[in-house]
């Protein structure tokens, strides 16, 4: 009995830790904006809380978006998933102030970890990368890759799954 009881504590404290967590982030985001809104000078500290709210968001969004990937154009049933998806954007209102703010700074101003921290969510199809970010992408994700052929400039050949081979006349 004392074990349970020892147990619902223990339970009642991490829900507290969890919550507090996810509380000093939004905080942190929005003490940030106010600062953008006030046209204050950003630091280093205040880059990180931006890309991590970003980031954050886009880590939630990609198995979302993987859904209606996976799905045909105009798929009814994506309809469910661009719900959710709307959901998750409305619990991160800051998203257009923070990524307007990212673009127009520069690698230096946000300095060599943040560029690695933006490094890291630029491969998330809803992280909005500045231009100097480096986007690393799986180079064994399926695609289409053209190969022209060196002894023959009639004919290319579209590698995929299954080769295909185009004439060109």
């Amino acid at each position: 009995m004392k074990a349970l009881k020892n147990l619902k504590v223990l339970l009642l404290a991490m829900f507290v830790g969890v919550v507090a967590t996810a509380c000093s982030m939004a905080s942190e985001a929005e003490k940030v904006n106010e600062k953008i809104e006030k046209g204050e000078t950003l630091t280093a500290a205040d880059y990180t809380t931006i890309i991590d709210y970003m980031g954050k968001f886009a880590e939630k969004a990609q198995p979302i978006q993987d859904q209606i990937n996976n799905l045909p154009a105009e798929d009814p049933k994506a309809v469910p998933f661009q719900d959710q998806l709307t959901k998750l954007k409305d619990e991160y209102p800051l998203l257009d102030s923070f990524k307007t703010v990212l673009d127009k700074a520069s690698a230096e101003q946000v300095g060599a970890d943040n560029v690695a921290l933006v490094d890291k969510y630029a491969g998330y199809e809803w992280f909005s990368s500045p231009a100097w970010a480096t986007i690393n992408t799986d180079p064994e994700a399926a695609g289409l890759e053209l190969q022209a052929p060196t002894n023959d400039t009639n004919g290319v050949i579209a590698g995929a799954v299954d080769a295909v081979q185009v004439e060109v006349k």
